[in-house]
């Protein structure tokens, strides 16, 4: 049988996954992350979980179909709620807005242990995320950029250590990773938060709104691209 490809989006937590360990994939959709991150030996078993049934019977016929049953668990559940923490070492949490992926770690104190590791990929709000990691005892340990169907996602992965952090605005929005080297994905990344900043900015004026956080992570960007 032909070995599964994965897109780009999912490529990125190919490296930042610790070989050997288990993995949660939450939200795992058709099962191609755990899927793939066997067929490639990185890892030995896995938990797909997702909270929609539809969801997981397609992750289930994918994992009959490249006959991992027996290394594939499913589980139907919200979040972590499903999931113990003696069944998995990293968890991979994609597809999802920064807010709902900051409820399921809240809602799962077992991740503030320093043998776990968590990969995620805010669909929207990445600073919030940060923010909440940084606060919250996580260390981010890598970031990378992936371009997929028109849209540029961060993939962002953090151990825990107990230990408070700050970040600047442009660091929380970005990731202090990311920004350390100008690639072409950042600046067109950037590009694209100027647009949408630009329209909010338009808008709040227009409705005599605050506009000074919008304008100031502008400037910073603009700061940025030129430099």
């Amino acid at each position: 049988m032909e070995n599964i490809k994965i897109n780009d989006r999912l490529l990125t937590a190919v490296p930042l996954v610790r070989k050997g360990k288990r993995l949660a994939d939450i939200g795992t959709d058709h099962g191609y992350l755990p899927i793939y991150l066997i067929d490639n030996g990185i890892i030995n078993s896995a938990i797909a979980a997702d909270i929609n049934r539809g969801p997981l019977d397609k992750a289930e016929e994918n994992i009959e179909k490249y006959n991992m049953t027996a290394s594939i668990k499913t589980v139907l559940c919200d979040g972590l709620s499903g999931i113990s923490s003696v069944e998995v070492d990293d968890v991979a949490i994609f597809g999802m807005g920064g807010e709902l992926i900051i409820k399921i770690i809240d809602e799962a104190p077992w991740l503030k242990n320093t043998d776990k590791r968590i990969i995620l990929q805010p669909m929207t709000h990445p600073e919030k995320l940060r923010e909440y990691l940084a606060n919250n005892g996580f260390r981010i340990i890598g970031e990378t950029l992936s371009f997929d169907r028109d849209k540029t996602y961060q993939t962002i992965a953090a151990e825990y250590d107990g230990i408070i952090r700050h970040y600047d605005n442009f660091t929380l929005h970005f990731g202090e990773f990311i920004i350390k080297e100008k690639t072409d994905l950042l600046v067109q990344l950037l590009e694209n938060t100027k647009k949408k900043l630009e329209r909010k900015i338009e808008g709040k004026r227009s409705g005599n709104e605050d506009t000074t956080a919008e304008l100031l992570l502008l400037n910073e960007i603009n700061k940025y691209i030129e430099r």
